[in-house]
């Protein structure tokens, strides 16, 4: 007789930026061993591993398309994922730059929400002519330009990319532009002045994010604050 097959809970998460119901089983050994690989890789097969995972865990809906979810949605899928399957709470730590002491967090991963700045805006009115329709940016377009989601600050050339990734169309008075190929958009969004240009910096500012604040009181008595910005902080 063979060895049993051993049966998997299942969990309901509702995506808190599309509102996708989905369910969910906790990741394996082989799939967290995967992630692991993944983190040590180039931001392509870093992005391909989280691809990968989110494909063979999500039950429910079974034609989601995982490049079509945003960021700020894969990051709270995979909080859950790590909250269902291992523990809620993880321990982080971090040296004061004041004191120079260690101070340890207990953090509860279900207590964790995505910042959604109610201002944000998918409509940006460029100039006295134009008009811009952007998309909040997902998992297949940041894999295509090769931008990790647990990178720091992106270089200029990245921030052209991820724009020109998010143009859906532009539009004045007359004529709906929406039949452009990615190198086109980049040539646009690189025409840009800097006027122009500062007007989608508000765009990017209220996209949601996962943000997640420790406060605490170090040696020398002065309240202090570490604010955790994306999944990699959490990890």
């Amino acid at each position: 007789m063979g060895l049993p097959k051993i049966d998997q809970p299942i969990f309901d998460y509702t995506l808190p930026i599309s509102g996708i119901d989905i369910k969910f089983r906790p990741f394996l050994v082989k799939e967290e061993k995967l992630l692991l690989i993944g983190k040590e890789a180039d931001v392509k097969q870093q992005m391909n591993a989280m691809k990968q995972v989110l494909g063979s865990v999500i039950v429910e809906p079974s034609d989601i398309n995982v490049d079509e979810l945003t960021s700020t949605d894969v990051e709270m899928l995979f909080i859950q994922l790590r909250s269902r399957s291992v523990q809620n709470v993880v321990e982080l730590q971090y040296r004061d730059t004041e004191d120079e002491e260690i101070y340890k967090f207990n953090v509860d991963l279900d207590e964790i929400k995505p910042t959604i700045d109610p201002k944000h805006e998918n409509e940006i009115k460029l100039d006295d002519q134009y008009t811009l329709i952007l998309k909040d940016p997902n998992l297949g377009m940041m894999t295509k330009i090769g931008i990790g989601m647990n990178d720091g600050e992106p270089s200029t050339e990245d921030v052209f990319k991820l724009v020109a990734g998010c143009l859906v169309s532009v539009y004045d008075k007359e004529e709906v532009y929406d039949d452009f190929t990615m190198k086109e958009a980049l040539e646009f969004v690189k025409s840009f002045d800097v006027k122009r240009f500062e007007k989608l910096q508000d765009f990017f500012d209220t996209l949601p994010k996962l943000t997640y604040e420790l406060n605490y009181t170090n040696k020398l008595g002065n309240d202090r604050k570490i604010v955790l910005n994306g999944l990699a902080d959490f990890f």
